[in-house]
């Protein structure tokens, strides 16, 4: 990650739209005359409208996450924190907000390029005020982007009139206390027009892409289409991971759910064979909260799962009569200012996530799942 460097917090006296803007315009002001005097040049710079949702109890971890993402992705950032949830780190008695400057150093003689954060703390009976003060900062002809960041699921006032202007959703269906109802309303959310973008997804991705590496070579890609078993072991909190998985490798090979078994659910191939899908608690503490997946056939066995150290997955191949086959894929830091980075780089929507969570919730309503989290 390259230098960060935040600006002191300058609070405002009165919190609307015209002061906001005013004491950005000073911020901006002071910047540029730094400069003149010797400093490193300043680039104000916004690719993107980040509103974040949040309570007073995370803002500070929260603040830290913005700042890392507009390192790699300028904008205006509007972080309104909510009184909810866990004691507050800041408990305020009236509206609140201040403003202050996110830089990065790219490289030497190049200049610092910056974007802004706008905070707001309300407390409950100002609520009410938050989305007018959104809707009239917004940098025009730019995304709007907004990031809820809470661990229930998404059904807030603020939200609900800020949504239809948002380009982009982001959710964490993983973090959420209940993962069905997660997932249900994140399809709810879909289904109403929403491009959603799940942070539970985006830590699948390397997994998805080494079972799909599984099945490069020809004996392999042979075996895909015959698969017999899957199996998928998660912690005792991946529930939600479990199921977008067991759902995108359904949808991607044509599987229709079938029917359940004592021990799973039974689904059903394109050529008419059958597939018994299995899901399996056990203890692990990774960022993903996945401990394995196995895809089994008659005469072989295909395995990603966690190393021993937790920081790389063993990707492996063994079927008979051929030499075994297994590779160590370092795992890349699952940093939250990545993965959010990440899924603005999708189209509006994503089709084969929201195929895959379609697909999780008919698992989720048939099989024999844990408690939910």
């Amino acid at each position: 990650m390259t230098d960060i460097i935040t600006t002191p917090s300058v609070v405002l006296p009165q919190v609307d739209a015209c002061a906001i803007e005013r004491e950005l315009a000073r911020l901006w002001s002071a910047a540029t005359k730094a400069d003149t005097t010797g400093d490193a040049a300043l680039m104000r710079a916004c690719l993107f409208n980040f509103v974040v949702l949040t309570d007073t109890a995370h803002f500070a971890r929260i603040t830290d996450i913005v700042a890392r993402v507009t390192a790699l992705r300028p904008n205006r950032a509007i972080v309104a924190a909510l009184s909810r949830g866990e004691e507050p780190a800041v408990r305020p008695r009236r509206l609140e907000a201040w403003v202050r400057a996110h830089c990065t150093f790219i490289a030497p003689g190049r200049p610092q390029v910056c974007g802004e954060q706008i905070s707001i703390i309300a407390p409950p009976d100002a609520e009410m005020h938050i989305p007018g003060i959104v809707l009239s900062l917004l940098e025009p002809d730019v995304p709007v982007v907004i990031w809820w960041t809470f661990e229930r699921t998404p059904g807030d006032a603020v939200l609900a009139q800020l949504q239809s202007i948002a380009d982009r959703l982001i959710l964490d269906t993983a973090r959420m206390d209940d993962a069905t109802e997660a997932l249900h309303a994140a399809q709810t959310l879909i289904a109403a027009g929403a491009a959603i973008s799940d942070l539970a997804w985006g830590r699948l991705t390397v997994w998805r892409e080494q079972i799909a590496q599984l099945f490069d070579a020809p004996p392999a890609l042979h075996r895909l289409w015959s698969l017999e078993r899957i199996v998928i072991e998660h912690g005792p909190h991946g529930v939600t991971a479990a199921l977008l998985l067991a759902g995108w490798i359904a949808t991607r090979l044509g599987w229709r759910l079938s029917g359940r078994r004592n021990t799973g659910t039974t689904l059903r191939r394109s050529d008419g064979g059958a597939v018994l899908l299995e899901f399996a608690t056990v203890e692990t503490s990774t960022a993903d909260r996945l401990a394995s997946v196995t895809l089994l056939t008659a005469d072989s066995r295909f395995t990603v799962a966690h190393g021993a150290s937790g920081d790389h997955l063993t990707a492996s191949a063994v079927i008979d009569n051929l030499t075994p086959v297994e590779r160590a894929v370092h795992l890349p830091p699952l940093d939250t200012a990545a993965l959010i980075v990440d899924e603005l780089n999708l189209a509006r929507h994503d089709p084969i996530y929201e195929a895959a969570l379609r697909q999780a919730l008919e698992f989720a309503a048939h099989s024999i799942m844990p408690s939910p989290e």
